[in-house]
């Protein structure tokens, strides 16, 4: 199992939609350690996923596939890889600190 650490940026509709929850909710089901954070543009977050390169990789092409992920009706336009970025604890939601948060629990994930 090669464990890597990718940094992504997605854009779309993807602040204001349950996004970073439903992709933190994602990365746990698959075995990955990981973050995302709002950046300042409305349509754009970034994040970092650690884990198995495999699982990674199946949770890109979720991103990229899967429309709209959530029934919020987020969805990705882009989904860019980043040569760098902010380290897992440095993002607002970390599967670490998910459960901490108070979200809205009327939302169903598709990824």
């Amino acid at each position: 199992m090669a464990r890597t650490v990718v940094h992504a940026k997605a854009t779309g509709t993807v602040q204001k939609v349950m996004f970073r929850q439903t992709i933190i909710r994602a990365m746990m089901k698959r075995g990955i350690e990981g973050g995302a954070t709002n950046l300042k543009q409305r349509d754009v977050v970034e994040m970092t996923l650690r884990g198995d390169a495999s699982q990674i990789q199946d949770l890109l092409q979720a991103i990229r596939e899967t429309q709209p992920l959530n029934s919020w009706g987020a969805q990705v336009q882009t989904l860019t890889v980043l040569k760098a970025g902010r380290p897992i604890e440095d993002h607002q939601v970390t599967t670490t600190n998910v459960d901490d948060r108070s979200w809205n629990p009327n939302v169903e994930m598709y990824i």
